[in-house]
């Protein structure tokens, strides 16, 4: 657990004090700007202006040359494809917020630094954008962005996005964004990027509980969590890791509270993918307040798609995989609040990109 008492924390502060910190620096931050108190500090700062103030031209600063970018849509290798990223989101929604509401991080070797940074966006979509022409509606969406940080720059990150809440907003219906994304070409690197990471994950032995990454009692929590819940399916056992009264937020707005309605929440989660496997590839702890922590996890889950509905009865038993990401907020070793991110919207386009190449390769062979 990082063991800082006065890092930046966003969830007390007002927006003037978090971009005028006042404090002592937390963290040494070597190879850092010096105007940088911590890693958390860096990151909502460097957030605030690329975003909220629109100097894409400070990406050239803040990133590396070199910086890969995973999605489950879409994959960039450079500060280009980076700058090219964010001109194309914001040219779809000019008016963009970015609330930070959290950001979890660890300490890694090599003065590299991890950060989880939980954020809210409010925008409009008065561009034509990956999901189709410009609806002029509003949307809400959620993100949570992990990023390997070095020398002022990140130079590694893992962006998740709950697309699926943000198109159902401007009044899209999931299924036919997901087709209109399917025809969009994929770079190569990323297909065999999503190939690689279902082969990994779908090797693991889900009976077997996972070895934590990371040492620790809250570290333990969270695997067996993921490992009970995720791998081994025992909803019946969902009270031992939640509050009676916990809130849980899931992709395409999927709200609950209370163990009832979370437990719901997974059941018909998993009847999609009843196969599903899961790997957790990093954890970061932080506290929260002096009876509160928080934990962000990165996972990956793989498996065959179970449809529920006719509609998606082409795409049965087609490679199913999830790039997600978890914030857990814990007190008195239960889970009181956890928000769920993965984009359910590209989860489904890689589908039907999935069904549309055996469908070709069927075609080939019998032509």
């Amino acid at each position: 657990m990082n063991k800082h008492n006065n890092m930046t924390q966003p969830y007390w502060l007002p927006l003037s004090s978090v971009l005028n910190p006042q404090g002592d620096k937390q963290q040494p931050l070597i190879g850092f700007d010096d105007e940088f108190v911590d890693i958390v500090d860096y990151i909502l700062r460097i957030t605030h202006r690329i975003w909220e103030q629109k100097n894409i031209g400070l990406c050239y600063r803040y990133y590396a040359d070199v910086c890969p970018v995973f999605t489950l849509g879409a994959y960039g290798e450079n500060i280009e494809d980076v700058i090219q990223g964010t001109l194309k989101t914001i040219a779809a929604f000019p008016d963009r917020s970015l609330i930070g509401e959290n950001v979890v991080f660890s300490e890694e070797a090599n003065e590299h630094y991890y950060s989880s940074h939980l954020i809210s966006s409010v925008m409009t979509n008065t561009g034509n954008s990956e999901f189709g022409p410009a609806t002029h509606k509003t949307g809400r969406v959620t993100t949570i962005a992990d990023c390997v940080c070095f020398e002022n720059k990140i130079v590694k990150e893992w962006l998740v996005r709950d697309n699926g809440f943000l198109v159902k907003q401007l009044g899209l219906n999931i299924i036919n964004v997901a087709k209109h994304m399917a025809n969009i070409p994929s770079k190569e690197k990323h297909t065999q990027w999503l190939n690689d990471e279902f082969n990994r994950v779908i090797a693991i032995d889900h009976r077997v509980a996972s070895t934590p990454i990371v040492e620790g009692e809250l570290a333990a929590f969270a695997h067996t969590w993921l490992d009970t819940l995720f791998n081994q399916k025992q909803f019946a056992k969902v009270h031992e890791f939640y509050s009676l009264t916990a809130t849980q937020q899931w992709p395409s707005g999927r709200m609950a509270t209370g163990l009832a309605q979370i437990n719901g929440v997974f059941i018909q989660f998993f009847a999609t993918c009843p196969d599903a496997k899961l790997t957790i590839d990093h954890i970061a702890i932080t506290p929260f307040d002096e009876t509160t922590t928080d934990v962000a996890i990165r996972w990956s889950l793989a498996g065959h798609f179970n449809p529920q509905n006719s509609e998606l009865s082409e795409l049965k038993q087609q490679p199913y995989f999830i790039l997600g990401a978890s914030h857990l907020r814990i007190k008195n070793k239960k889970i009181i609040e956890e928000i769920t991110v993965f984009d359910e919207v590209a989860l489904y386009a890689n589908l039907f990109k999935a069904h549309a190449l055996v469908s070709k390769s069927q075609w080939e062979e019998n032509a």
